[in-house]
């Protein structure tokens, strides 16, 4: 598997330490390099030009948001992603207007941010396998990766960790689908349990469902990814 080089910008060294055993937990990711200032970090993108940056805002040497504009304009294919305690408003949307992946605070959170790498690791596949677009892309790339259920809201009975494990299984499907006792298994749950989380996505129109007949006539449920295109 091709390895997404991941650069950590964070002055504080136990934070970037962290970052560092975080990212290197999730399958596809690897640190190339760790800086503690903004000119380090300037000097190292130089010489690693990388996939992705996990970028602070406050430095004792600098700006994390002057960094961010200077790397749309000097290493455009590099992403990037703001980890940081500032929860201003005005630094929220400067950051969004430099397109950052993701916005993240501290304290930092493995499960966010699993769901975050995961999530990019989703997105440069799906671009990689596009070579001109249609609608569909641009809104399944722009409006979260496999049009996402939000996690708030649920209905009773839909459990959201069990729920983000449901959808992590969603891209290993194949083109002979899923059914509930596989999906089940892979989670660690009953066939059951497993069949309410797969309807519950069908139902928001993340995958599709169709009935299939075995040898003995059997029906079976199988679920299946939707492809764009």
């Amino acid at each position: 598997m091709e390895q997404i080089q991941t650069v950590i910008i964070e002055d504080d060294e136990k934070i970037a330490e962290i970052q560092r055993i975080f990212t290197e937990k999730i399958a596809g990711f690897t640190v190339t390099g760790i800086a503690h200032s903004v000119r380090e970090g300037e000097e190292m993108l130089e010489v690693l030009q990388p996939d992705l940056v996990l970028l602070d805002i406050f430095f004792p040497d600098g700006n994390g948001l002057e960094l961010l504009w200077s790397i749309r304009k000097k290493h455009k294919k590099t992403d990037i992603v703001l980890i940081t305690a500032a929860k201003e408003r005005d630094i929220f949307q400067e950051a969004l207007r430099g397109g950052v992946f993701d916005y993240i605070l501290k304290p930092l959170n493995f499960t966010r941010f699993q769901h975050m790498l995961n999530r990019y690791l989703t997105h440069r596949k799906k671009l990689q396998k596009i070579t001109t677009i249609n609608q569909q892309d641009v809104d399944i790339l722009l409006h979260q990766e496999k049009k996402e259920v939000a996690q708030t809201d649920l209905p009773k009975g839909i459990d959201p960790i069990t729920l983000r494990k449901i959808t992590d299984i969603i891209e290993t499907i194949g083109e002979a689908g899923i059914n509930a006792d596989q999906a089940g298994e892979k989670i660690g749950v009953s066939r059951t349990t497993s069949r309410r989380y797969l309807e519950y996505l069908v139902s928001n129109g993340v995958i599709k469902a169709d009935l299939f007949y075995g040898t003995l006539g059997r029906p079976e449920r199988k679920y299946f990814r939707i492809v764009s295109g």
